[in-house]
């Protein structure tokens, strides 16, 4: 029988959120477009190997020629990684929130990305990093040379020399969020680049901060039109995260990898998995789930090479409740591992295998901002059996079932699978067996579902 487990979601003002595939990309390593004779760094080239120092110059101007390929593929919005002023090419470091870092471009070249972006449908979410600054930013130095106005931004010892970190790291002073000043400075930050006219903003290991913190720079930040969505970075718990909007859920990718490539986990698991994360969220239509980040080996490394398997991946992980995630490059099974492994460059040229697999995830990444079935219909698992599952998405008239077996055998199910299944990884079906290592989708094409 089956069983609704997330109901059907109310068009609001987040809407843009919903529709479509939320694309992560680390802006040292996407694209790089207008050469800049002033740039002091000494950049490799783009073939190399990434390590935790090198730079290889992608810029802001690099991911603006890159719009019209994102636009085509489904791209609703951009999250980038940091890309304030940083000695390091991860940039969590930050030196200044008020500059852009001069590898990246200049305000000029934010302005001209968002506008871009905007013209194509696309958002812009930026990385807040507002839980640590790094040891070049201006006040802590001037905080280490004694300036007691600057030492308590900072979360110091007494009067020593020690203080608070980020996973005492060095390199990475925590801000003291308890000082009224703190939080006036991170508000006129978010001031700041409103004006740009950002979409939203990722918020970096928030559960280190306290929640009476994130009310008051809600309360001081909410005529902001940037302020409609934070999006808050968490792994194990998300009970801290009742102010933001969504949660970046890395359980999915945990899952799902359980599911379809480790058999840790059957459709059983998945299924009481999946109705976990819903219930913790008032509206499981905003949950966003990530299948790969900038912190964790690729996902074609953690499907041990097999394309088949990362397909089912990303597919299946389009049709969950939430907002689906991808980081750059999973769309053509780029290779990587652990970090700064995972942080490899964007290829100029695709392969003749790069291309297959994004022809075969291509057509499923356009499905979500042509149906507002998959961003805002109900979401039901009508079977789960050994390592078959098949769930359904439904909303007004249009309906989508898409039917999953991860295992190595054929499986037999008491769903009647009579319609016309259209057999996207794997073989087709024979009747009611489904067969081993495949994915099928059935409706949606003919539907008068409203379009985002």
């Amino acid at each position: 029988m089956s069983q609704e487990i997330a109901p059907s979601a109310h068009s609001d003002r987040l809407d843009w959120f919903r529709k479509g595939t939320l694309y992560q990309i680390f802006p040292d390593r996407f694209a790089h477009a207008e050469e800049d004779a002033s740039i002091s760094y000494a950049l490799v080239p783009w073939e190399s190997a990434p390590t935790r120092e090198n730079f290889f110059g992608g810029n802001l101007a690099g991911i603006s020629s890159k719009l019209p390929y994102l636009r085509r593929i489904g791209i609703a919005n951009l999250y980038l990684n940091p890309i304030f002023s940083s000695p390091s090419n991860h940039r969590y470091d930050t030196q200044s929130y008020f500059q852009i870092d001069p590898l990246l471009g200049d305000e000029r070249s934010l302005a001209k990305l968002v506008l871009s972006a905007n013209d194509s449908q696309v958002g812009i979410l930026l990385d807040g990093v507002f839980n640590h600054v790094g040891d070049q930013f201006h006040s802590f130095t001037r905080a280490l040379n004694g300036v007691m106005e600057d030492r308590e931004l900072f979360s110091f010892v007494s009067d020593s020399s020690e203080y608070q970190t980020c996973g005492g790291a060095d390199f990475l002073p925590k801000l003291n969020h308890g000082n009224p000043q703190v939080l006036e400075m991170i508000s006129q930050v978010m001031s700041y680049w409103d004006q740009f006219g950002i979409s939203g903003w990722r918020l970096d290991v928030p559960w280190k901060v306290s929640p009476e913190f994130w009310r008051q720079l809600r309360l001081s930040t909410k005529d902001l039109v940037s302020s409609q969505l934070w999006l808050a970075e968490a792994w194990q718990q998300w009970g801290f995260a009742s102010e933001f909007e969504s949660v970046t859920n890395y359980f999915a990718r945990t899952r799902l990898l359980d599911f379809v490539v480790r058999h840790d986990a059957d459709a059983e698991d998945l299924a009481v998995d999946i109705e976990l994360w819903c219930r913790l969220r008032s509206d499981p239509s905003l949950i966003t789930n990530f299948v790969g980040s900038h912190d964790t080996s690729r996902l074609i490394n953690e499907c041990r090479g097999s394309h088949r398997d990362a397909l089912i991946v990303l597919i299946l992980n389009q049709f969950l409740p939430g907002v689906p995630a991808l980081y750059y490059g999973d769309e053509i099974a780029l290779e990587g591992g652990n970090d700064p492994d995972c942080r490899r460059t964007f290829p100029g040229k695709f392969t003749t295998q790069q291309d297959h697999f994004l022809a075969t995830l291509e057509p499923i990444l356009a499905l979500r901002r042509k149906h507002r079935c998959l961003s805002h219909g109900n979401f039901s698992i009508v079977e789960s059996i050994n390592r078959t599952i098949i769930i359904k998405r439904e909303y007004e008239d249009c309906v989508f079932t898409i039917v999953v077996n991860s295992g190595d055998r054929t499986q037999l199910v008491s769903t009647n699978l009579s319609g016309n299944f259209q057999s996207i990884v794997g073989e087709q079906l024979s009747g009611n067996s489904v067969p081993s290592h495949s994915l099928l989708i059935e409706g949606g094409m003919k539907c008068s579902c409203p379009r985002l």
